[in-house]
């Protein structure tokens, strides 16, 4: 009797040992980055976005950005109108992994 019960076990910690084997590649770990989104408030104009001073790119007609170099923590975000109105907005936000909106209003 002691003997199926030890060839049990051994079989049991042998499929968990070429389990883990063959399995262990399967696991993939993916990078979790910022993803920043700007939105300016309430506006169709294109406007020029800087991040900490450094310029970033143009929001399309909507007033959307998405960047994608942005580092973690605390930043400010500054919008330039690009045509004769000279409207500009700021705000500061933490940002952090993962997906963030930054709504900036301008005036």
């Amino acid at each position: 009797m002691k003997r199926k019960q030890f060839f049990k076990l051994f079989l049991i910690l042998t499929i968990i040992a070429v389990s883990t084997l063959f399995l262990n590649g399967c696991l993939v770990i993916l990078p979790v980055t910022p993803i920043v989104e700007i939105n300016i408030a309430n506006d169709n104009w294109t406007y020029e976005i800087y991040v900490d001073g450094s310029y970033q790119g143009t929001t399309n007609s909507s007033g959307k950005l998405t960047l994608y170099n942005i580092n973690t923590g605390y930043h400010h975000f500054e919008a330039k109108d690009t045509s004769f109105l000279n409207r500009y907005g700021d705000k500061w936000q933490t940002i952090t992994n993962g997906y963030n909106i930054v709504n900036i209003n301008t005036y």
